[in-house]
């Protein structure tokens, strides 16, 4: 698993009731001490698009901003694909 992905999921699991837009996930998988290493908000909202269209992230109604959470589904998928990807 590309170390991006990772990142984002490991971000999405640290509190999984958590809404999220995309450019809040952003700044939230982008620390300072990563520097160059740095996500573009474009990598993060085609995987955040394709975490909505496997059913593994539901939008959250209601907002002017697209915002979805995780689901029991993807909570599951995202820890299995974590622990095999070690």
């Amino acid at each position: 698993m590309a170390g991006k992905r990772r990142r984002i999921y490991s971000t999405l699991l640290e509190d999984p009731t958590r809404t999220w837009t995309v450019r809040e996930l952003a700044a939230t998988v982008d620390t300072p001490s990563e520097g160059a290493n740095r996500l573009p908000e474009g990598t993060v909202r085609d995987t955040f698009n394709v975490l909505l269209a496997n059913g593994h992230l539901r939008q959250v109604p209601h907002r002017r901003s697209l915002t979805a959470m995780l689901t029991d589904r993807g909570q599951q998928a995202l820890i299995d694909l974590l622990r095999t990807a070690t």
